[in-house]
């Protein structure tokens, strides 16, 4: 089932070559804005009346795209009649017209016709055949959208101007000895081992937590699917600097070119379409994993479909949630590098190493239901043969704050697994 997109009047440059300009990714690599560089960092949260308001109100007068120069927009808000709501953690959920999500506004999908199924689920939606605890939404617990709409968390422009300069994956710093960001990874390359590889999907289900996270810093548990400078990357994530609050949301990037020019997270920028009406990008994840108690898990699967221009989809805890479409990468045909990946970022305030937890806040060592871990990882090879990557490197750029137990097979789950995770400084971290 296909959409005709016919969009009227975009409200971005002619020209637009893709998404964010990450200019100031070399200064402030993943969230090290200056807090209060052009806004009020004790800004009262937004109340339940605003969100009543109609939304020109609430987006704000200055377009990015004049101003900064960023090629991202907000006032394609400012003329929608959409229904909203506001949720219990504070977040005004817009539910949009499909036709006038923000990624039709790109130049790049001009006509763009929107795919409703992709064709390797067989013309119906893929449940998941998770047996784990399921994480879920909190925005779901306040309202839902109708048929016909897709739900956006609504950023304002002091939002998405702190959103910015995060933009530059944490990825492209492993090999950067002044990097702030730390690790524990593993990860398989097609190099290695040609018999299985390249790659057109990768999965797992992450255990969420919520945990301690210091200002101007963020943790991420995330899947990642690369080729060169081409990469997606799909997970969990903790970041006042982005969101305001330290909540444990749904998380997506993309980049084209290494995050010079091109990349952004969620929907901050016009790329990934939407097509779910259950689930917001960058939505609150609840409830979370608690420790030696109830375990909560995010099943995450990035999956390109060759069969429908090299789309590559998200599936989240089963559901289609939409994909990023061949025009934003059109060398990017199969992954050659594939990483489930945990990350934190570490500004060192006050020359210290920081206190920022990675996975569950605990080390790999102490397992189930106290570490955080990978489950049921899976590949999918060009020739769609599956394999549990029980061969990936497990890695820990500083194992005295973070580390990470070996790749195992899981049993009787399908796939492989490992422990993650960390508290940050003290037990020889410092």
């Amino acid at each position: 089932m296909v959409l005709e997109a016919g969009r009227e009047g975009s409200f971005l440059e002619e020209g637009f070559p893709g998404c964010v300009e990450v200019e100031e990714a070399g200064r402030y690599p993943l969230g090290g804005t200056e807090l209060g560089q052009g806004e009020d960092p004790e800004a009262e949260p937004m109340s339940t009346q605003d969100s009543k308001l109609p939304i020109h109100h609430l987006a704000g007068e200055e377009s990015l795209v004049g101003e900064r120069g960023r090629g991202v927009g907000l006032k394609w808000l400012e003329l929608l009649d959409s229904n909203n709501f506001q949720s219990e953690d504070g977040d005004i959920i817009d539910c949009v017209d499909i036709y006038k999500q923000p990624a039709l506004d790109n130049p790049l999908l001009k006509n763009h016709t929107i795919q409703m199924i992709p064709n390797y689920v067989e013309g119906k939606t893929k449940e998941s055949s998770s047996q784990f605890l399921q994480a879920q939404q909190l925005w779901k617990k306040s309202g839902t959208c109708p048929e016909g709409t897709v739900p956006i968390r609504r950023m304002l422009e002091r939002d998405l101007l702190r959103s910015i300069p995060a933009q530059y994956p944490m990825e492209y710093h492993k090999k950067d000895p002044r990097s702030l960001v730390e690790f524990a990874y593993a990860s398989i390359d097609w190099d290695w081992n040609k018999d299985q590889g390249p790659y057109e999907s990768a999965s797992a289900s992450i255990s969420v937590w919520n945990v301690h996270v210091a200002p101007n810093e963020l943790s991420v548990s995330t899947v990642i699917l690369m080729n060169h400078d081409d990469y997606i990357a799909a997970g969990w994530k903790i970041s006042e600097q982005q969101y305001r609050d330290n909540h444990t949301r749904l998380s997506i990037y993309w980049t084209h070119d290494g995050a010079q020019k091109t990349g952004c997270f969620n929907l901050d920028c016009p790329a990934f379409v939407q097509i779910d009406k259950n689930i917001v990008l960058g939505g609150t994840i609840s409830p979370v994993s608690e420790y030696n108690s109830l375990q909560y898990y995010s099943d995450i699967e990035l999956h390109q479909d060759k069969n429908a221009g090299d789309k590559w989809w998200l599936l989240y805890n089963g559901k289609v949630v939409g994909y990023w479409p061949r025009a934003l990468f059109p060398d990017f045909r199969a992954a050659t590098h594939v990483e489930w990946s945990g990350q934190i970022l570490n500004t060192a305030a006050g020359g210290r190493h920081t206190n920022t937890q990675m996975g569950s806040g605990h080390f790999a060592q102490e397992g189930q239901g106290k570490a955080a871990v990978f489950s049921k990882m899976l590949v999918k090879d060009t020739k769609h043969t599956n394999w549990a990557p029980t061969w990936a490197k497990a890695e820990a750029t500083k194992s005295a704050c973070y580390n990470i137990g070996d790749v195992q097979k899981s049993n009787p789950d399908p796939g492989a697994y490992f422990f993650y995770g960390g508290p940050g400084i003290g037990h020889g971290c410092g």
